[in-house]
């Protein structure tokens, strides 16, 4: 069970941080300056892999949760 809550503390975290660090770089954008958000996950600065980390950090979470979930059901 703490496997289950670590996971989805895992993937909570996740999906906060980097909805939250993508809204806070397009906010620091004048508008018009991008034509999509696709954008924000310019390669060139840190901010692109930061946030792809934070979602990669909610994907691993789900992940774990689920395989300790279907270990419980056996």
């Amino acid at each position: 069970m703490k496997k289950v809550i670590f996971g989805c503390f895992l993937m909570l975290s996740g999906i906060i941080g980097g909805s939250a660090w993508l809204l806070a770089k397009s906010y620091l954008v004048e508008p018009g300056a991008w034509s999509t958000m696709f954008n924000v996950f310019g390669f060139g600065s840190k901010d692109g892999y930061i946030i792809i980390l934070f979602y990669a950090l909610a994907i691993v979470g789900a992940v774990i949760a689920i395989r300790e979930l279907r270990k419980k059901e056996k």
